[in-house]
């Protein structure tokens, strides 16, 4: 009898996991738990175009369209939710950003941007050309990337393009001027308005070899401004980073927890994605070196961060990390432009997180005996550009030079000091104990 009533239980419990997956959509498939897309997002007849590999929807609208007041049609993954939901009216005015959660509780962010096209506001690169090469760019008008692969030993220092953009509109740098394209290059098109776009150029050689930069190591710090032992903990990191290798070491400060929760005079650096890395540590300062943490799942404390270093340090690199960027010190918009490049053959579930940090920041900070008005922090992390686990851009295999790209947008604090903000860009394997394999890091102008 107890045996039947705990098979009879046992199904009473599937029953319930099943009705709240809501699998009358269709029967339950066996990994569908961790599926989060948009597959359809439509305005009336208007169809968005969806750029799955950049987690944005474009939707074109004739001149004189009136998008503050727009009532999608969203379709997503079976047994995912949508936040905001479909049939929800919004403002399009500027891009609205849809949280797409899997039932496993991952999730996926999606940009949504409206374009009205109008004379006066057409900003469109059009046609991208090297005449010499007899080469015409592919155009990602959703992501506005442009993308060419070059034949083997294709010189790209000194790529003359040839560029037609929207009537009335210009284009900087322009038509017919020679670029170095060894990195991405930035082109920003001037509409008759004086709205601007700008788009990625990037330029992939066939079977290019990539210089490889040596491993990188980061460190994140946990830390507070009201944490007592941290300000020493800092300096022995940062004493071990000019011991080793200056060059090759990256130390983060994360402000997590209760002793970095805002008091009085004391700064706020707190962050959604800081909060959700440090999880449920109760003290700092706490440290993981390129995410390595020790048997028992806990972070390092200070003294326990110098053989993992030096491991990590000892490393073979296996991606190479390239950063553009192009900061409006204006407007406070930051066009971020990474590729990613595998110089190995491995297997994994591999993700990148792009992060922005704040160094030299003077502030209130609790040290022995007292309270230092006049602390110098460095390297605060500010957030990241992709959500605290980043974008996952491969989950089986990379084999040696593949070539991974990502664009990213954001627009800078105003309170934050340009001049002191870095870019740090990490690749990661989800099924390597989400260990960093690699690190770069770059000034955002």
């Amino acid at each position: 009898m107890k045996r039947l009533f705990r098979i009879g239980m046992a199904l009473i419990a599937t029953m319930l996991f099943l009705n709240a997956c809501d699998v009358e959509k269709e029967p339950y498939i066996q990994g569908a738990e961790d599926e989060r897309f948009i597959l359809e997002f439509k305005v009336d007849s208007v169809y968005g175009t969806v750029d799955e590999d950049n987690k944005m929807v474009r939707l074109d609208f004739p001149a004189g369209t009136d998008v503050t007041h727009l009532t999608p049609t969203i379709i997503i993954s079976n047994y995912a939710t949508i936040e905001p939901k479909s049939g929800v009216t919004q403002d399009f005015t500027n891009p609205v950003y849809y949280t797409v959660t899997a039932m496993s509780g991952a999730t996926a962010q999606y940009m949504v941007e409206a374009i009205v096209h109008d004379a006066d506001n057409e900003k469109s690169i059009l046609s991208f050309r090297f005449d010499a090469l007899d080469e015409d760019g592919l155009i990602d008008e959703v992501a506005r990337r442009i993308s060419f692969v070059l034949p083997a030993e294709t010189d790209v220092t000194q790529l003359v393009p040839t560029i037609e953009v929207s009537e009335g509109a210009t284009v900087e740098p322009a038509s017919g001027v020679a670029q170095d394209f060894t990195t991405p290059v930035t082109y920003t098109v001037t509409a008759q308005n004086g709205t601007t776009a700008a788009y990625t150029v990037m330029v992939i050689v066939e079977g290019g070899e990539v210089e490889p930069t040596g491993k990188m190591v980061l460190i994140k710090d946990f830390t507070g401004a009201r944490c007592v032992n941290c300000p020493a903990a800092a300096e022995y990191a940062h004493n071990l980073q000019h011991q080793l290798d200056e060059d090759h070491i990256f130390i983060m400060s994360v402000h997590a927890g209760f002793l970095a929760q805002p008091m009085g005079q004391f700064p706020n650096f707190l962050t959604d994605e800081g909060t959700e890395w440090y999880n449920n540590h109760d003290s700092n300062p706490l440290f993981t070196v390129d995410h390595v943490a020790l048997t028992d799942g806990n972070s390092l404390k200070v003294e326990q961060i110098d053989t993992p270093v030096v491991t990590a340090l000892d490393e073979e690199q296996s991606f190479e990390i390239v950063i553009g960027r192009q900061f409006d010190p204006t407007s406070r918009q930051l066009q971020v432009n990474i590729q990613a490049v595998s110089l190995t053959d491995r297997d994994g579930h591999f993700f990148i997180t792009a992060c922005l940090v704040e160094d030299n920041i003077v502030g209130w900070q609790i040290i022995p005996g007292g309270t230092d008005k006049e602390y110098v922090f460095h390297n605060v992390f500010r957030g990241t550009l992709n959500g605290a686990y980043g974008e996952s851009f491969e989950d089986h295999h990379v084999d040696s030079d593949d070539t991974f790209s990502f664009s990213y947008n954001t627009e800078i604090n105003a309170d934050y000091n340009a001049d002191e903000c870095y870019l740090v860009v990490y690749v990661y394997d989800r099924n390597q104990d989400d260990k960093i394999l690699q690190t770069a890091v770059k000034k955002i102008k």
